[in-house]
């Protein structure tokens, strides 16, 4: 339908602003919820990064590897009971068959080259085989992720009112260990030093070192990962944006398309509606998707926003830009020796050293690649398979690209990164490109919006990772009638929790909603 000016009548219970992760899942249940519910989205489909694209005979997906909080329909786990149980999406999964492989490249007798598997008892038993000695260590981290887990479930389960009295006495570990870093835990546990190297491969899932990162975060990822194993849609991440999109309008919700939100509207500092590009639209609580910066920078006055919360957002850091490779292989995984799904390529596994090489271009990029007929063997045609190679950057190192350079840029990092992989692993694979694609975070930018092209939202400073967020969700809220959703939510970046960020600010609005109606 044409839309304009008359959306000037149309008012809603709520507006979703942005369909990615969160966006989509804030927006079902609502609509769930009852609540009239209308979505906007600056592009032509869902999903923003959870998506997919086409280049001849192979369809990519743009940035989903592996999602941690699935599990099977016997064990599931709160992804799944988001999606199957509560707003009643199905899609079709398939399991990820190996935890990561392990590939380091320049320290010498010290490399390593190893897999590791899912299942607790599984990863315990290869650390040891790898590391002996290192069972007694494990064991007491694996204790420690089975505490945090409670105790993350007791703080979310609060709505942000967590006890005091009842942290201390019933999850005293938590409280002991879960606002330090993982670097300083770990030691704590006197774990061999290789057993940490080992163990910490999933820190660039996060984008930070494991000097910085939050323990808490990190262990309640590892655990995830372990007991209920890593899962991917088999239609690409679009599949489930799509069902998504599916169930809000079957649920009575809205969805406009092509239809960028400008402003928000206040009045006596309270939210009115939204400005887009069809019009103005009527509600008085709103859940943004997107950066926390164009909200309070671009789309309200700066009358309207406290000084507090420009200071907050000012103090926060742009988290991590992605780079990706993306390869259509006219060969099958196993003519080209492509054994394993998951790879972690690093030059080193001192995590400190990999992400200050991250700030700007070197000649070993650090990688996240996958081979993704490994986990789903009908995703390309028969006789090929498709391969994603991912690095990090920490800064905005391609902002600074002169356009001139632009596509040499990208063509000799991605050769970097397909050299690497080739001379590691043992595998020749550039001789059987049949098509290849690059996003850099100017892409990424281009199509989502987000500040920089950053995928991991703001970076998990320690003062500002999960566990405050979540503990803080009432006094962080100092906009009457505005929330946020996806990574800029309280249980930060990540396909998992951007999903789980959607329902929890979804809850918080409804709450807001009957408080305000008292």
């Amino acid at each position: 339908m044409e839309r304009g000016v008359e959306t000037l009548e149309h008012a809603y219970d709520a507006v979703v602003i942005g369909a990615g992760n969160g966006g989509l899942t804030a927006a079902a249940t609502m609509a769930k919820a009852g609540k009239k519910v209308l979505l906007v989205e600056q592009h032509n489909l869902p999903g923003g990064f959870a998506s997919s694209f086409v280049r001849g005979r192979f369809e990519f997906e743009p940035s989903l590897h592996e999602l941690c909080d699935v599990g099977s329909e016997e064990n599931p786990g709160e992804v799944r009971r988001l999606l199957q149980q509560t707003l009643g999406i199905s899609v079709g999964w398939a399991a990820v068959p190996e935890a990561y492989r392990l590939l380091t490249i320049a320290e010498g007798k010290d490399n390593l080259d190893i897999v590791m598997p899912f299942g607790v008892k599984e990863y315990v038993d290869q650390m040891e085989a790898y590391v002996p000695g290192s069972r007694p260590s494990m064991e007491k981290f694996i204790k420690l992720c089975e505490g945090i887990m409670a105790a993350l479930a007791y703080i979310g389960a609060s709505g942000g009112k967590a006890d005091s009295k009842v942290l201390m006495k019933e999850h005293a570990n938590f409280l002991k260990c879960g606002g330090y870093s993982v670097s300083r835990v770990l030691k704590s546990l006197h774990m061999p030093k290789k057993a940490q190297r080992i163990l910490c491969a999933y820190w660039c899932y996060v984008g930070i070192s494991t000097d910085q990162l939050n323990f808490a975060l990190f262990a309640a990822m590892l655990y995830k990962y372990l007991t209920k194993g890593a899962w991917i849609p088999k239609m690409r991440s679009h599949e489930l944006s799509v069902a998504l999109d599916a169930r809000i309008r079957e649920l009575g919700g809205e969805i406009w398309y092509n239809t960028r939100a400008e402003k928000i509207l206040t009045e006596n500092g309270r939210v009115t509606g939204v400005r887009t590009s069809h019009g103005d639209v009527k509600t008085s609580h709103v859940i943004a998707c997107c950066s926390p910066n164009a909200v309070f920078g671009d789309m309200m006055d700066a009358s309207d926003v406290p000084e507090r919360q420009t200071r907050m957002v000012n103090a926060r850091r742009i988290g991590a830009r992605g780079f990706v490779v993306y390869l259509g292989l006219n060969k099958t995984a196993d003519e080209l020796g492509l054994t394993d799904y998951s790879y972690f390529i690093y030059e080193s596994m001192d995590t400190i050293k990999e992400a200050k090489r991250a700030d700007g271009f070197n000649d070993h990029p650090m990688q996240a690649t996958v081979c993704l007929n490994r986990a789903n063997p009908g995703c390309s045609p028969e006789g090929t398979c498709i391969m994603s190679f991912t690095t990090l950057y920490n800064t905005d190192v391609w902002g600074d690209v002169a356009p001139e350079d632009y596509v040499n840029k990208k063509r000799e990092v991605a050769e970097k990164m397909i050299r690497d992989f080739e001379a590691h692993v043992g595998v020749s694979i550039t001789p059987y490109i049949e098509e290849i694609e690059i996003a850099t975070p100017v892409t990424m930018a281009r199509y989502t919006l987000n500040p920089q092209g950053a995928m991991y939202s703001y970076s998990c400073a320690d003062w500002d990772t999960m566990l405050p967020r979540l503990m803080m969700l009432k006094e962080d809220q100092i906009v009457p009638g505005v929330r946020f959703a996806g990574g800029y939510g309280p249980r930060i970046y990540g396909y998992s929790s951007t999903y789980l960020n959607g329902e929890l600010t979804a809850k918080l609005t409804l709450a807001d909603m009957k408080e305000a109606a008292k």
